[in-house]
């Protein structure tokens, strides 16, 4: 099979980048902000090979895959995977966009 391209949302990469930004912010150092991205990237690559290793959401449209104490939320389209959200589960899940 062959790899899928993997594109965000507009709302998972503001999602990403303030997660980032938070650590950056908090621990005033990149470093676990640069290892959160290696590990998504890692992660990704693996997800562009086999879109179907998330499991379905309850709309049956939405996939989701548990990293840590993220939830990477995304939806297989024709040519591409796209990120839907990337959501830190210790934040209030009213503010969720995917259901």
């Amino acid at each position: 099979m062959a790899s899928k391209k993997i594109i965000w949302s507009d709302i998972a990469k503001s999602e990403f980048r303030d997660i980032l930004e938070f650590y950056i912010d908090r621990n005033e150092s990149a470093t676990y902000s640069l290892k959160l991205l290696d590990e998504t990237e890692n992660l990704l690559k693996t997800l562009s090979k086999s879109e179907f290793i998330g499991r379905l959401t309850s709309n049956k449209k939405t996939r989701v895959i548990p990293m840590k104490v993220y939830m990477i939320f995304y939806e297989i389209k024709k040519d591409t995977i796209e990120i839907v959200s990337f959501w830190d589960n210790r934040q209030d899940n009213k503010k969720l966009n995917v259901k």
